[in-house]
């Protein structure tokens, strides 16, 4: 990748390893890097659908945020920015998407020593092992994510976990709609298992 596009990524807090090793193929990381290699290529017209879907989905992400990627490359508003960034609803959570790296995010939720219940409807394949983040405090908040991201059809052969972890595990707030809380990376909990079948069903009744 060119200089400006991996800082641009790096500022922004794209998982830069996994979008080159696991997320783009080869012919997808030659056109992003072709299109956006400096400041002025940002402002113009590099969205396209032609070369995959997943490149499809991070061109449309960064097209959509052209000005707040700009105010983090200048330093500006970085917490709250890179909160809007993570929560962006160019972003949905139906299909494999690229990922942030969350250690770069600063701890903008104050902890009160409590323990916390918290509901995750989990991408397929997801186990205890390979848990994400981004957690509801409430199964509305489970319905609402589910709408948003026309999951309803798909959801009976996804994993749906409930979890109970120290909030000094949140590392901030995210869609208040949706009742998340995303987590610190690496994440420790006291208690893990699967939805039981009548809050299941709660989620898209």
């Amino acid at each position: 990748m060119n200089e400006y596009l991996t800082t641009l990524l790096n500022t922004i807090c794209i998982d830069v390893e996994h979008l080159k090793n696991e997320y783009l193929s080869s012919k997808e990381l030659t056109y992003i890097d072709k299109v956006l290699a400096s400041e002025r290529d940002l402002e113009e017209d590099f969205y396209t659908n032609k070369h995959g879907e997943r490149l499809e989905s991070l061109l449309f992400f960064l097209n959509a945020h052209k000005e707040d990627i700009n105010d983090l490359m200048r330093d500006q508003g970085r917490t709250e920015t890179q909160i809007k960034l993570y929560t962006s609803g160019s972003i949905s959570g139906n299909y494999d998407c690229f990922r942030f790296d969350l250690s770069k995010f600063q701890q903008s939720y104050t902890p009160i020593n409590q323990v916390l219940t918290l509901y995750r409807i989990g991408r397929d394949g997801e186990s205890e092992g390979n848990l994400g983040c981004s957690w509801a405090k409430k199964i509305k908040g489970l319905r609402a994510f589910c709408y948003s991201s026309s999951m309803c059809s798909t959801l009976k052969s996804k994993p749906i976990f409930v979890m109970e972890i120290e909030d000094s595990q949140v590392l901030f707030k995210g869609k208040s709609l949706e009742h998340e809380l995303v987590l610190k990376p690496g994440f420790t909990h006291n208690r893990l298992e699967m939805l039981d079948r009548q809050r299941r069903n709660q989620i898209c009744s």
